[in-house]
C-alpha cells in the first residue's frame, strides 16, 4: 500500500511538469490532543498542546478552478493522555513528523480575493518524539519513544480539511481540522491513541508560472 501511494505522487509530480506549477512556504501554528482509550475500550481525558509546522508547497493547476497542492512539511505535535492509574498518571508525548497532505483546492479567486477550501489525505511520518511520564507520587521520567511493533508505530493516515482566504494571487491564510484515521499505538494489547489537530497557517507563492 505505501508503493503505491509513493508511485501516485510520483506520477502527479512528473505530470505536473507540463502543468501551471507554483512552489512556495507554508507556516504556522497548531493545536494537538487525541481520542484515547484504554485497551478494555474505556475512554481516556487527553490535554492538548501548543506546536508548530513549517514546510515547503507546490500546486498545480489541474481545470480551472482547481488545484492539486501537497507539501513536505514538519510537524511538532504535543499532548498528554491522563491515564490516572496508581502506575501512571499521565504521559506528556512529543512527536516530530514529516507530514506529506495530498489536497485539492477550489478557488475561484486565485488571482484576486477571496475565500478557497482545501481537501484530501495526508501522509505522516514520525520522524522522532519523547515522553514525560508521570506517576502518582509527583516523580517525572522523560525517554525518548520507542518506534516498534510491540510499542508506538512511525506512520499515520489523516483526512484534511481546510478553509482559506487569498489576500493577494501570492498570500494566502488558512484554518483547518486533520483527523488521525488510525491507531498510533502498535502494540496490540495497548491504547488506542487517536491523534487530532487544528492549525493556522500562512502561505506564501513565489513568482513563477501562471503568476
Amino acid at each position: 500500500m505505501k508503493k503505491y501511494y509513493v508511485f501516485l505522487l510520483a506520477t502527479v509530480l512528473s505530470g505536473s511538469l507540463a502543468a501551471q506549477v507554483n512552489t512556495g512556504f507554508t507556516a504556522g501554528l497548531n493545536y494537538s490532543d487525541a481520542a484515547a482509550k484504554t485497551f478494555e475500550g474505556d475512554k481516556v481525558p487527553v490535554t492538548g498542546g501548543i506546536g508548530f509546522h513549517a514546510g515547503l508547497s507546490m500546486r498545480v493547476l489541474f481545470d480551472e478552478n482547481i488545484y492539486f497542492l501537497t507539501r513536505a512539511q514538519y510537524t511538532l505535535k504535543r499532548f498528554t493522555v491522563n491515564y490516572n492509574n496508581r502506575d501512571t498518571a499521565s504521559i506528556a508525548m512529543n512527536y516530530h513528523y514529516l507530514e506529506i497532505p495530498l489536497l485539492l483546492e477550489f478557488n475561484r479567486h486565485a488571482q484576486g480575493r477571496g475565500f478557497f477550501a482545501q481537501f484530501g489525505p495526508s501522509f505522516s511520518i514520525a520522524m522522532a518524539g519523547n515522553q514525560v511520564i508521570h506517576d502518582e507520587s509527583g516523580k517525572n521520567s522523560s525517554q525518548p519513544i520507542k518506534f516498534a511493533f510491540s510499542a508506538y508505530g512511525r506512520f499515520e493516515a489523516n483526512l484534511v480539511g481546510n478553509i482559506g482566504y487569498q489576500f493577494t494571487p501570492r498570500m494566502q491564510a488558512t484554518i483547518g481540522y486533520t483527523h488521525g484515521l488510525g491507531n498510533i499505538v502498535d502494540d496490540d494489547f495497548g491504547p488506542s491513541i487517536k491523534p487530532r489537530m487544528f492549525s493556522a497557517s500562512v502561505h506564501y507563492w513565489l513568482p513563477g508560472r501562471g503568476k
